[in-house]
């Protein structure tokens, strides 16, 4: 999910930079069927749209709001740019048809962008510059989580993405990897050949995990559990940078409900942020006040992106717009990654300048 989106935004961003005179609607809908206030009539999101359309018109010129309907697409007048935009907004929901959870579209006079998060987020529109920060919070804020438990002839791998609340969560996959059993010959190698089955089978998980890992690069932590006689053996096969990715080893029975399993890992997979967050934020500005890969603050971290030296921005959510929105934008078009961060690494940050970036290379 996260490569996909991110490869959706980037597109955006490319666009986003050779069209910067135009302005844009950004919006951000909860679409999920199964959020409660859209199962009316008329779901909340379309009324929340309705209202999000009359905001942004309140304040227009009153000759743009009447061609939206007769006007092209091909029209290039500036006074139709607004006409225009709504008339792609009403294109596509024509046939629109919920398939994820938040439907978030950048949509402008010349063209739009559209992706289906399948994650909440709350309602929210803007208008102006591209707004991009909430596209890129959830995706940074629903990091997932491989979890493995295990029992005797089989592994249960649970990849789930978390929100900072209980509810919010997102089962990617939820998949058993079973042992292959086999009879000895003889009775009295029947002990012999189980220890060795459960040691080809342990090993055989430890090589599932280090391959999954390859193929699934968007998993940011790994938690294992059921028998931990099992889980700390697997954990000893495993490759050294996929078992630098497990935070936990916990007592979860394998046929734990994976809301279950999610309550379960919360605590520690949130503290696992927080202290990763920190850290980073601490390297960054101890780096940034000893002139090395680290910039604090608006001035010098634009100074550093327009030089393309900027490898990770560090900020805390929501960043004001006006200051936050040109950066994140460059950011995603160079290739560098966004963190948002929160507590003790948030107001470092902010004392710091509010901003902060880990760099390639020390600007002189």
């Amino acid at each position: 999910m996260i490569n996909e989106a991110l490869d959706t935004l980037r597109n955006f961003a490319e666009y986003a930079g050779t069209h910067d005179h135009e302005d844009y609607l950004s919006l951000y809908l909860l679409v999920d069927p199964a959020h409660p206030e859209n199962q009316s009539e008329m779901p909340e999101w379309k009324i929340y749209l309705k209202n999000a359309i009359n905001d942004v018109e309140a304040g227009l010129d009153p000759v743009q709001l009447r061609q939206w309907k007769k006007v092209r697409l091909s029209d290039t007048a500036p006074e139709t740019a607004w006409a225009r935009t709504r008339k792609r907004l009403e294109k596509y929901l024509t046939s629109y048809s919920p398939q994820g959870k938040t439907l978030v579209l950048f949509i402008s006079p010349s063209g739009e962008y559209r992706y289906e998060l399948p994650v909440p987020l709350t309602n929210a529109h803007y208008f102006g510059k591209p707004h991009i920060q909430g596209f890129l919070y959830a995706l940074d804020e629903y990091q997932l989580h491989l979890v493995l438990l295990f029992a005797e002839d089989q592994t249960r791998a649970l990849t789930l993405a978390l929100g900072e609340k209980t509810a919010e969560l997102v089962v990617t996959s939820d998949q058993a990897w079973l042992r292959q059993v086999r009879k000895a010959a003889h009775s009295q190698d029947i002990e012999w050949r189980q220890d060795e089955l459960s040691r080809r089978f342990i090993r055989s998980v430890g090589g599932q995990v280090d391959k999954y890992f390859l193929q699934n690069s968007d998993i940011e932590r790994m938690v294992l559990g059921g028998n931990i006689e099992m889980a700390n053996a697997v954990l000893g096969t495993l490759h050294p940078a996929v078992r630098d990715k497990v935070i936990a080893v916990l007592p979860i029975p394998i046929t734990t409900p994976a809301h279950e399993v999610a309550d379960r890992i919360r605590d520690v997979a949130r503290q696992a942020e927080r202290e990763n967050e920190l850290e980073l934020v601490n390297d960054i500005v101890r780096a940034a006040g000893a002139g090395g890969r680290g910039a604090t603050g608006y001035t010098a971290v634009s100074r550093a992106m327009e030089r393309a030296a900027v490898r990770l921005l560090a900020l805390p959510y929501p960043a004001d717009a006006a200051t936050a929105e040109p950066l994140l934008l460059q950011a995603v078009r160079n290739g560098a990654t966004v963190e948002f961060v929160k507590g003790e690494a948030a107001e470092r940050v902010i004392e710091a300048g509010e901003i902060i970036a880990q760099l390639y290379y020390p600007l002189t």
